[in-house]
């Protein structure tokens, strides 16, 4: 019989942990490039905590201290000098989960690498996620086509996909961010619940293997 593996990968692209968290997945994909992941996004940042990101600009300094000083992972000087100086920018994680949801439609193969480029160009590019021209160059530097990336990703049925998506990872028990579950023959094993470094992630993932 067929063994079936994967990754289940709860994640926001809002989620300073989830930046964080990018050199463990780069530390996973390596070791495990056979394994496919699964992204499941619930939505961190929606509904009533969507505002300017100048009502929680000490809370994310604060925060992204925190995040520095467990993971050794800062965010750059644009995000700090632009982006949240400005104070300007929505925080809002359904346009960058609706992109999401486009390219797992238009080219899933590529879904996670883009997914992951979305914390960097918030964090260290000072990049704002609701913009439909940085979503594009994203979206570009996967070589997926843009015209009918943005077509679907400003268009109703996006918008209600992501929507089921949402609702879908909260349903499968996503609240937390970010979250690894290795997934094998349909049972279900907890690898993260909250930041990993990337040495004991790939540790556990292969204890995990092992005695699956």
């Amino acid at each position: 019989m067929t063994t079936t593996e994967h990754l289940l990968y709860g994640f926001d692209p809002l989620c300073g942990w989830c930046f964080a968290f990018r050199p463990t997945m780069a530390a996973i994909v390596a070791q495990y490039p056979t394994v496919p992941i699964v992204l499941a996004y619930g939505g961190l940042v929606v509904g009533e905590r969507v505002r300017p990101i100048r009502h929680d600009r000490d809370y994310l300094i604060a925060g992204l201290a925190e995040v520095q000083r467990v993971s050794g992972v800062a965010a750059g000087t644009a995000y700090y000098d632009g982006l949240l100086q400005a104070g300007t920018y929505i925080s809002n994680s359904e346009p960058p989960c609706r992109a999401i949801t486009v390219v797992r439609q238009l080219a899933p193969e590529r879904v996670y690498a883009f997914a992951d480029s979305l914390p960097h160009a918030l964090y260290v590019r000072g990049l704002a996620l609701d913009d439909a021209d940085v979503l594009a160059e994203l979206v570009a530097a996967q070589g997926i086509d843009v015209e009918p990336f943005l077509k679907r990703w400003d268009s109703d049925a996006a918008r209600s996909a992501t929507r089921q998506q949402f609702a879908l990872a909260r349903a499968q028990g996503f609240s937390t961010y970010p979250t690894l579950v290795y997934e094998r023959d349909g049972q279900l094993y907890p690898i993260a619940k909250g930041y990993l470094a990337p040495d004991a992630a790939v540790a556990q993932i292969a204890q995990v293997r092992a005695g699956a």
